[in-house]
């Protein structure tokens, strides 16, 4: 069929022709109606009168407005199946948006003076919810003149229906085991749900197994709420995670693959809920949102707890959970009737909402606390102080939340001597700075009863895990210094007080190692920190002082390499259950180093290369005996030294290591002076890609004394 071609008309109202307009003159016809005007007829010029084309109904289908139409109709028509599917399925219908009427619907020619319709207009509308109105607005209307009802932000408010859509919670419910599966789950979640609720408070959150196992039946609704559809799955997913050997056929089994149900689980509640600005800036949000947070410490996926943890901060900080505490306070003098203001009293409704918010935002600090001490971090709520609770009660019981807290404000210290040592200020600096420290570890440790410091535990316990990082926080305080020292030189006292924590953190490590679940959220952090104070004791057997050829009188090789070899044994147990791959590449680098050692001094450089968690690649080389003579240099004398000894935590049993078990052999202590290493470090770990910040600031030294 031929393509129709479009008519051609003299357009209507038109006085010139087309090459007097492209002229821009004026258009003179004679009188006597010729059919060239007379400056065509002057120049000689094709007089053509301006002619207009009459749209055909092809080029009517190609206009951008005709295309707009077509795609509304086929929108509809997806909705439409859409809907008819939901009926079939007896699913909650889902309302479609309106369509977008044409302009030639609503009348509207575009012109410049039409009102654009307020719900196309984003211009004005501000997506910060009233969770935290400025307070100078709100004085406005709370004056001498006027008064209000206080802050609209204290009234809870619930989610909008939009956010409760059908799909959401489907998408969520699918992930959920079957009620028998659930059984056998919720079986294995008391160790973790109590220990986890010891922690860090949370009033809205499942605190016992039948409480579980009540929430997956209260879930199974429809219309139930995705955010707490997703906190149950997380729970469900840590329990998973975590389960010891001898219960991961009942807890874990029932799923087809326990480690890709936890990946499922991560995966969808992040997409739905965690990404969702909305969803994640409520209290239900942000309580789900530490639950993740929680589940990837188990996977340790550090860059990804960095960022979530910064973000859930800067959501409560919208929300003005910072300062629910303050209002907390405000509100009780309120209903107890003690407040002088002239605010109205409060509703016992209203204290029991802000009381949850400021148990969230303590928790928030908590675990920030917590992620900044287990993997070195910086703190982001540090001008944000815990509670200060006492220690321990009348009855002797030691709060673990309480002593939590104390020694996750000794770890930012901690922090602040590593900026110290690598941005190379006087050592005078860092040596009264490790007095602090060291005086605020031993205060710490004199809050508690003799009879709580233990050093076997026959099961999972806080207070193991307490002491523990007590020991660890002991040895990162003194590990700069310490690794300085040499005879007659004024570092003995750190020297030897990290050799003792180092012993007992070692200890620790293998007695607390094999009671903890294989899929535990510290296991990677606690074998981290057991190489750090193995490598230290290595390196100590080793040690000798150059001229003299002995070892201070508190270092005993045959115990100390005995520590080693069962600390190393220990880690070659944890390698091989699940999670184990930090504890496998900590072994194999002490077993590496202590053959590095072994080996007799030459006048040639001897390297090895090893592969250390969160580090990479790192090359060691040790000097030779040449190298190693380097001239003493002074060191500034420290102002004070802390008063008081250390209050050593003993048992009844006694440690007898096995002494020469592995050959960390000591007969030649002459043979190690210094080492020097170079790093490669990894590109996809961000916390080590500035040469001033490091997972541990030790490994970055030059030689036992620090020449290099």
């Amino acid at each position: 069929m031929p393509q129709e071609q479009p008519a051609k008309t003299v357009r209507k109202g038109t006085k010139s022709c087309l090459e007097c307009r492209h002229r821009k003159i004026r258009c003179i016809w004679p009188s006597d109606g010729p059919e060239t005007c007379q400056s065509c007829l002057a120049r000689g010029r094709t007089c053509e009168l301006q002619v207009h084309m009459i749209p055909t109904s092809d080029a009517i289908e190609g206009t951008s407005r005709a295309r707009l139409g077509h795609l509304e109709s086929d929108v509809a028509g997806i909705w439409a199946a859409v809907r008819n599917l939901e009926a079939k399925l007896g699913c909650v219908s889902t309302e479609a948006a309106p369509p977008v009427q044409s302009p030639s619907q609503t009348g509207n020619t575009g012109g410049p003076h039409n009102k654009p319709n307020d719900d196309d207009s984003d211009s004005t509308a501000s997506d910060l919810e009233l969770t935290n109105p400025p307070t100078h607005l709100l004085q406005l209307f709370d004056n001498g003149l006027l008064g209000s009802n206080g802050d609209g932000s204290a009234v809870p408010s619930r989610h909008a229906l939009s956010l409760h859509k059908a799909h959401r919670s489907s998408a969520l419910r699918a992930l959920l085991p079957s009620r028998e599966n659930m059984l056998s789950i919720t079986a294995s979640a008391s160790s973790w749900l109590s220990l986890y609720n010891a922690l860090f408070p949370m009033m809205n959150f499942t605190k016992t197994s039948d409480e579980m196992l009540s929430q997956y039946d209260k879930l199974q609704d429809p219309n139930a709420d995705p955010v707490a559809i997703a906190a149950l799955l997380l729970s469900i997913a840590i329990t998973v995670q975590q389960a010891p050997d001898d219960t991961a056929g009942g807890a874990a089994g029932s799923i087809r693959d326990a480690s890709s149900f936890v990946k499922d689980v991560s995966g969808r509640v992040e997409r739905i809920v965690i990404s969702d600005d909305t969803l994640a800036g409520t209290l239900e949000g942000m309580e789900t949102t530490l639950l993740f947070i929680r589940l990837q410490l188990g996977r340790a996926t550090v860059r990804k707890i960095w960022l979530l943890s910064r973000r859930v901060i800067a959501l409560a900080e919208l929300a003005g959970l910072p300062r629910a505490s303050m209002a907390l306070a405000s509100h009780q003098e309120l209903l107890a009737g003690t407040s002088r203001g002239a605010q109205p009293g409060a509703t016992p409704s209203l204290v029991g909402w802000w009381r949850r918010k400021a148990a969230l935002w303590e928790s928030i600090c908590a675990i920030d606390r917590m992620t900044s001490m287990m993997w070195s971090l910086p703190l982001a709520t540090a001008d944000y102080p815990l509670p200060k609770r006492p220690i321990a009660d009348s009855q002797g019981q030691v709060n673990p939340q309480s002593y939590l807290y104390g020694l996750a404000d000794i770890a930012s210290r901690v922090h602040e001597l590593d900026n110290i040592y690598s941005s190379g200020r006087p050592l005078l600096e860092l040596s009264n700075a490790v007095i602090g420290t060291d005086r605020e570890l031993r205060s710490l440790a004199s809050l508690t009863p003799q009879s709580w410091q233990k050093a076997h535990w026959p099961q999972l316990s806080i207070d193991a895990l307490l002491q523990y990082w007590h020991q660890y926080l002991t040895v990162r305080t003194h590990l700069q210094l310490a690794l300085k020292y040499k005879e007659s030189q004024q570092f003995t006292f750190n020297f030897i007080t990290c050799l003792d924590a180092c012993q007992e953190l070692a200890r620790r490590y293998v007695s607390m190692r094999p009671i903890l679940p294989a899929g535990f959220f510290a296991n990677r952090v606690i074998d981290l920190q057991a190489f750090t104070a193995t490598v230290f004791l290595l390196l100590a057997s080793y040690r000798t002082t150059p001229g003299s050829g002995t070892l201070p009188q508190a270092v005993d090789v045959n115990i100390t390499t005995g520590v080693v070899d069962q600390a190393v044994r220990m880690m070659g147990f944890a390698a091989d259950r699940v999670g184990g791959d930090f504890a496998h590449q900590a072994a194999d680098a002490i077993r590496s180093l202590s053959s590095l050692l072994q080996q007799p001094q030459s006048s040639k450089s001897q390297k090895i290369t090893l592969s250390l968690p969160l580090v990479g690649r790192i090359h060691v080389s040790r000097k030779s005996h040449a190298a190693s003579l380097v001239p003493e240099q002074p060191y500034p004398t420290p102002t004070q030294q802390p008063q008081g000894s250390w209050q050593t935590t003993t048992s009844s049993d006694e440690f007898h290591p096995v002494a020469q078990a592995m050959p960390f052999g000591s007969s030649d202590l002459n043979s190690m002076d210094s080492l020097t290493c170079l790093m490669e470090i990894p590109e996809s770990y961000p916390f080590l890609t500035d040469e001033t910040s490091g997972s541990e600031q030790w490994f970055t030294c030059t030689g036992w004394d620090g020449n290099a």
